[in-house]
């Protein structure tokens, strides 16, 4: 009989690519919101003669987006005790 219980354990070198993989699309996903807020702003700011009030808006949607993603990538990989 086998004492299995789940996957194996990753070793220290898997761990530590894992997390700098981590860190990476964390990484990713706040430039590219935070880049397609800011693109948005200018677009509609420039289309529609206001182009500073498009630009905070659409900048801190993209903010928001970002952080919302990061904080979604997190939740899947930090084990929550509930």
């Amino acid at each position: 009989m086998s004492d299995d219980h789940g996957p194996p354990k990753p070793t220290p070198e898997q761990a530590a690519l894992s997390a700098v993989a981590l860190v990476g699309q964390l990484g990713l996903v706040v430039v590219i919101c935070i880049g397609a807020g800011v693109a948005a702003g200018v677009y509609l700011g420039n289309k529609l003669g206001r182009s500073g009030l498009f630009l905070v808006v659409f900048t801190l949607l993209g903010v928001a987006a970002g952080l919302y993603g990061a904080y979604r990538l997190l939740a899947k990989e930090i084990p929550w005790n509930r």
